[in-house]
């Protein structure tokens, strides 16, 4: 992988599972994303670990995006 391949992505740190499965988010990232307690997190991989890994992303995000995607659909559909 070259550096070109990582443009874009910062690095956090790192997280480690403990026995129950659970991990800490630093709080770099806490703050800097606006996670809190209770806020719901979902978990997007793609791939194999080795090709790819996980994602975290907040629910309430990925929602307001697929509307606009729904709307920029919906906008395109109608121009026919």
């Amino acid at each position: 992988m070259s550096k070109g391949d990582l443009k874009g992505f910062e690095f956090y740190g790192s997280a480690t599972v403990g026995e129950r499965g659970q991990i800490s988010l630093p709080a770099e990232v806490r703050r800097k994303y606006g996670i809190g307690p209770g806020d719901k997190l979902l978990i997007l991989g793609r791939g194999g670990l080795e090709f790819w890994g996980i994602m975290l992303v907040k629910a309430e995000v990925l929602s307001k995006l697929l509307e606009k995607f729904e709307e920029s659909i919906r906008d395109i559909l109608d121009e026919k």
